[in-house]
């Protein structure tokens, strides 16, 4: 579930990503779209003059190289004010894309850090439970020992008892009172502990209680 988590949150912060990287494409394409825009309206307004100047040049072509010289001018200037003012109209958009990509990734950043912080008390809170768990399971594992301890002690000693009290008893016959028992233990331990029972039943061979036979 954690993990199912973790991961919604990383598909929230890649889609938040992959939208301000929409935004910012569509940005850059829109400020491309204004600039051959301005340029094509430049160039129009050039042809523009340059046909006005002609016609004029047409109209007084007794003064024909005043008027080129003039044309020649004009025609610089004009491409010098378009110059300019395609440089102005270029600078606003370039702040304004700036202004506005800086504020999508402050932004981006921000969610980010929320994000991220969600992330790291989540695995805080996950790191805290798993340690819990380990302490409580390190505490069941030594009481588990511990009474495995004891049981075996406890078993060994009732062998004795029933070898020294009943030493003439068929092997089997006390089965019913101390019979082979599984250790809640790994699959080693529980090995270990059967052949020790193993052990004790053969070195006792003498295991229930008759009275009937018991001479």
């Amino acid at each position: 579930m954690q993990q199912s988590l973790a991961d919604e949150q990383k598909r929230e912060v890649e889609a938040v990503e992959q939208r301000m990287a929409h935004r910012l494409q569509r940005a850059f394409l829109e400020c491309a779209q204004e600039k051959v825009q301005a340029i094509a309206e430049a160039r129009r307004q050039e042809r523009e003059v340059a046909l006005n100047e002609t016609a004029r040049q047409q109209r007084c072509s007794e003064s024909g190289v005043l008027a080129e010289e003039l044309y020649h001018k004009n025609i610089q200037q004009l491409k010098k004010e378009k110059s300019q003012e395609m440089n102005i109209v270029l600078g606003i958009t370039q702040r304004k894309n700036q202004c506005e990509t800086e504020k999508q990734l402050k932004e981006a950043e921000t969610l980010h850090h929320h994000e991220l912080e969600k992330v790291m008390i989540t695995l805080e809170a996950a790191e805290d439970q798993v340690k819990t768990l380990i302490q409580k399971l390190e505490k069941m594992t030594a009481r588990k020992d511990s009474l495995e301890t004891e049981i075996q002690a406890t078993r060994q000693a009732l062998q004795k008892y029933i070898d020294a009290t009943f030493p003439n008893l068929s092997p089997g016959q006390a089965d019913f009172i101390l019979p082979l028992r599984k250790a809640f233990q790994q699959k080693d331990t529980s090995k270990e502990t059967e052949e020790n029972d193993k052990e004790y039943k053969r070195a006792g061979t003498r295991s229930a209680i008759f009275p009937a036979k018991v001479k």
